[in-house]
């Protein structure tokens, strides 16, 4: 388990509390008894996440000193805190996105809503594919990019600023392989709007994986002002008003996992951050008041959701119709049978659950079985092909190209 971030390397501690102390009046980012249209939002998005103070804030209070900023799953509650969680969160994302379908280096993916880059870091780390990150602020967009230089990824990752309230480029449409968003969606003043435009910019086939911090089925409006008058949203979502909209914006639903159960814990979490952290956040500028609002804040949401279960979140997977295209291989050479061992370190199959189409496409341009030694995963599979081929397809395969 990582240390505590005051406690961690000087590296992490720089990661933690990077910026300068800075003397110029605080906005203090008060929504108390407010939400907004879909075309003011926008504005107290920037003045809530993109602040140096408020930077510093999230990084430290939901990230833990890492640049995943969003709730967490814990597998170990004993142990884990807001670092530990919030990573847990991103590498379910990442399994769930890439058992929809399979994430490759070739693979393009729109995190929409990017923030300071924690799940495009993971996804390009684990998968090298290329990612294109739609935020509204620009500073965030700097921290992004320059964590991704440290970690040697920055040719994989573009940055642009925008607005998800707006239309997305025109350009875009038919352009990606997946869409990730954490946490974003509460921003958005028009859900079923959203997903139709990002139904549009998806490929045939392509997949939609979204987390989001709603209101319960159960709950009214007024009961989820521990987050709303912290928070600038428009009217917060449910799960089955999610469940509705995908369906009503043409995506094909998959997935929905409740993980409600972890919030209290993370509410508690993000108090003692606070708490521990509390005079050197000060020192790099926050002010009392502050850190006070929001300690208040979480402690009310935490014992709300104890006492009445009101906040939902989770994970919801989609996909827009069509046929994915399929993984690129060429194993007639030592270098493709490199690239479909390496997919397949995974996999079963090249594409879903069951032996497919895809599976005798790639079968069929291969005359012999892989060096078993030096590329196991495709042996493996080459073995398992065969054997269901040979069952109904008696004689030597001399070759055969499948169209």
């Amino acid at each position: 388990r990582p240390p505590h971030p005051l406690n961690r390397t000087p590296k992490r501690a720089v990661a933690c509390f990077a910026c300068t102390s800075f003397t110029k009046q605080q906005n203090m980012a008060d929504f108390v008894g407010k939400q907004f249209s879909k075309d003011e939002v926008a504005e107290h998005v920037l003045e809530q996440y993109d602040q140096e103070h408020t930077r510093i804030f999230y990084q430290c209070v939901m990230g833990g000193g890492g640049h995943d900023i969003h709730f967490g799953l814990f597998k170990n509650p004993a142990t884990d805190g807001v670092y530990e969680s919030s990573k847990h969160t991103t590498d379910f994302m990442c399994h769930s996105m890439d058992w929809a379908a399979p994430v490759t280096k070739d693979s393009r993916v729109l995190d929409l809503g990017s923030g300071h880059g924690g799940g495009t870091h993971a996804m390009v780390t684990k998968f090298g594919c290329s990612v294109d990150c739609f935020n509204l602020g620009p500073e965030q967009n700097a921290m992004n990019m320059e964590e991704c230089k440290k970690l040697g990824i920055a040719d994989r990752v573009t940055t642009h600023v925008g607005n998800l309230n707006n239309p997305l480029p025109a350009e875009w449409t038919n352009r990606f392989d997946f869409v990730w968003s954490c946490e974003v969606f509460c921003h958005a003043g028009d859900k079923v709007a959203l997903l139709k435009e990002i139904n549009r910019v998806l490929k045939p086939g392509g997949v939609l994986v979204f987390s989001d911090l709603m209101g319960a089925d159960h709950a009214k409006e007024d009961q989820l002002r521990s987050f709303t008058d912290r928070n600038s949203t428009t009217v917060m979502g449910r799960p089955k008003n999610y469940l509705e909209a995908i369906k009503e914006s043409g995506l094909n639903y998959m997935m929905w996992w409740d993980g409600s159960h972890h919030l209290e814990q993370y509410f508690r979490c993000m108090v003692s951050q606070i708490d521990k952290n509390y005079d050197e956040m000060k020192k790099q500028g926050l002010t009392d008041q502050y850190l006070k609002n929001w300690h208040q804040s979480l402690s009310d949401r935490a014992e709300t959701q104890k006492l009445t279960g009101v906040f939902a979140w989770g994970v919801f997977l989609a996909r827009k119709g069509g046929s994915p295209p399929l993984p690129s291989f060429d194993p007639t050479t030592l270098e493709g049978v490199k690239e479909l061992n390496d997919y397949l370190a995974d996999k079963t199959y090249i594409t879903g659950t069951q032996a497919s189409k895809d599976d005798l496409t790639v079968f069929c341009t291969m005359s012999a079985q892989p060096n078993e030694s030096l590329y196991p995963h495709a042996a493996r599979w080459f073995k398992h092909i065969t054997g269901l081929t040979s069952s109904s397809f008696p004689g030597t395969c001399l070759g055969v190209t499948s169209k």
